[in-house]
């Protein structure tokens, strides 16, 4: 399946502790949150359920470019996140450029009026995020890969 497909599809803010989860309506048009989930040894057993209780159709990981385009430490850790992803599951995996997404998040967060507390609770910045990077990837896409 391709990124034109119809279909819900998944986005996610990879954390080293934790993950932020998002997906998407199954027209692609709007992404709603999902939650954060702890990055721990029944991480893709949940993920696979996921995936197969809402039909995912492709998965959309954020990557944390450097300013220049490169890749740090952090890119790299990314890589073999969906490099595992493409191992496991046979829903096709893509890399999205996140710049940014956590530094608007918390603004978002802030101009709701969450406090501090609040913000690191339970990842709200990091479900947050994961919307982000999905609305972004799904606005970038052309509007006839939406319809069903």
């Amino acid at each position: 399946m391709e990124e034109g497909t119809p279909g819900r599809v998944l986005g996610v803010d990879y954390g080293t502790k934790r993950v932020g989860l998002a997906m998407s309506d199954p027209l692609r048009v709007i992404a709603g949150p999902v939650g954060t989930w702890e990055n721990d040894a029944t991480f893709f057993e949940r993920l696979t359920v996921l995936i197969n209780e809402e039909a995912v159709t492709l998965v959309v990981v954020g990557m944390p470019y450097a300013p220049d385009g490169g890749k740090g430490a952090k890119a790299r850790e990314v890589d073999g996140f969906i490099a595992q992803l493409r191992r496991r599951h046979p829903v096709p995996v893509v890399a999205w450029d996140e710049s940014y997404t956590s530094i608007e998040a918390q603004r978002i967060l802030i101009a709701g009026g969450k406090s501090r507390k609040q913000r690191r609770a339970k990842g709200a910045v990091d479900v947050m995020a994961a919307r982000l990077l999905l609305q972004q990837f799904l606005d970038a896409q052309p509007v006839s890969g939406r319809s069903a």
